[in-house]
């Protein structure tokens, strides 16, 4: 069973969005470190044109140490084009990425990065990241990453 990309067919066209941003990515953002993911995650907030999944949101309101935190969290959240996974669709996906990759010689070390990608994939954006996971899985995969 080779590598199958799937397009749902009831989910509308989304292209004016084409960057999913990690979660690790937006660690560096939240955290101001300056480095180039933080400098091109702020450009991207600065217009609103990022996206963002429910797994990626749960791992950033799982780490907010504050309610403060937790608030910017959440609008950050409400400003981007929101895309939830979609049970079986995305979860059949993300375990093609995982076999995909061990057949390839790595095993991806996150359910939730396999998670993220699906979503990316077949939703046609690109992930932006600071986890050098995705970099792996878009070797094995149609996963496009951004650049920055």
């Amino acid at each position: 069973m080779g590598w199958r990309p799937r397009r749902d067919p009831s989910r509308p066209d989304e292209r004016l969005v084409v960057v999913l941003v990690d979660s690790s990515a937006w660690v560096e953002y939240l955290r101001a470190t300056r480095s180039p993911v933080d400098v091109r995650v702020t450009e991207m907030v600065g217009v609103e044109a990022y996206a963002i999944t429910d797994v990626v949101l749960a791992e950033l309101m799982m780490g907010a140490l504050t309610g403060q935190d937790l608030y910017r969290i959440r609008r950050l959240a409400d400003s981007g084009r929101f895309f939830a996974v979609r049970p079986l669709f995305d979860y059949e996906t993300a375990a093609d990425i995982y076999r995909t990759c061990r057949r390839g010689g790595v095993t991806p070390r996150s359910l939730a990065d396999c998670l993220v990608a699906a979503v990316a994939i077949n939703n046609d954006l690109e992930v932006l990241s600071a986890d050098r996971d995705f970099a792996v899985i878009a070797e094995h995969t149609p996963l496009r990453l951004a650049t920055v």
